[in-house]
Parts: C-alpha cells; sequence; structure tokens
C-alpha cells in the first residue's frame, strides 16, 4: 500500500526531477517501486510507508545510502538524507504502440548487369562435369555387375 502522504496514486508512474549536484534518479516508481527501466521486470527500488529504499551499490558492492535508505517521500518531493528535495513528476506510460513508427524507404535492388567472372564460369563448369563423370562411371559400374 501506498502511504497517502507520498500523493502518489496506484497506476501511475512517477519520474524523480533530476537537480544539479544531487543525486541522479534515472527510473521511475509505479505502485511503490522503483524501477530502471520500462520493461518492470526487476524493482531496484520501494517504498516501506514514506521511506524510499533504493538498492543501488557502489563499485566495491556497498550500498550507495546508508541502510538503502535514499530519504523519503513527501507530498510527491523525495527528500534525500543529505538535505536535498528532488520534485516527483507524473509521467503518463506510453505504450509501444503509441511511439510513432518510423518510415523507412524501401529501394529495389539493383539489376544484376555485371557478367560472372570467366573464371567462375569454368570452375562450375569444371564441377558439373566432373559430377556427370562420375554419376555415368557408378552407372556403368552397376551394370557390368
Amino acid at each position: 500500500m501506498i502511504a497517502p502522504a507520498t500523493g502518489m496514486r496506484y497506476g501511475e508512474r512517477y519520474v524523480v526531477d533530476s537537480v544539479e549536484r544531487a543525486h541522479h534518479f534515472p527510473g521511475f516508481f509505479l505502485d511503490g517501486k522503483y524501477y530502471l527501466g520500462p520493461e518492470l521486470q526487476t524493482a531496484v527500488g520501494w517504498l516501506e510507508g514514506q521511506q524510499f529504499l533504493y538498492d543501488q551499490l557502489d563499485p566495491t558492492g556497498e550500498p550507495v545510502f546508508a541502510g538503502r535508505v535514499a530519504g523519503t517521500i513527501e507530498d510527491l518531493t523525495l527528500i534525500l538524507a543529505d538535505g536535498a528535495r528532488l520534485t516527483l513528476s507524473p509521467e503518463p506510460f506510453r505504450a509501444q504502440a503509441d511511439l510513432p513508427v518510423p518510415v523507412v524507404q524501401v529501394r529495389p535492388a539493383p539489376a544484376f548487369t555485371q557478367r560472372p567472372s570467366p573464371l567462375l564460369v569454368a570452375a562450375a563448369a569444371l564441377l558439373v562435369g566432373g559430377l556427370l563423370l562420375a554419376v555415368n562411371r557408378l552407372g556403368s559400374r552397376k551394370r557390368t555387375r
């Protein structure tokens, strides 16, 4: 359950507005969970009441935020542990069907105007001739038996 004091509602996405010199949150909130990508595979953060727990690790494997508590959310404002205040803005979901489809220009392939290499033609003729000779010899062996 989302705490009413957060200002968030179920079924709505919220993004954290970035400000200079504050931690960047590239994902979005949806139904009390925080996701990095639109595929909604794994939540990397979540709300416990008004507390925002964010499961981000530094390069040494330690949590970026002490106790994984990034801050609290109050009336669509994320208040970080260092006092920075970041606004949460509703972001309408755009399904793939809603996105504009790029127009792709299809051109017919140019007609083959170049003649094949004489060496390639000779090699193909030798190959076909060799196969015919092999089939002919196999046929004559079966008749003599």
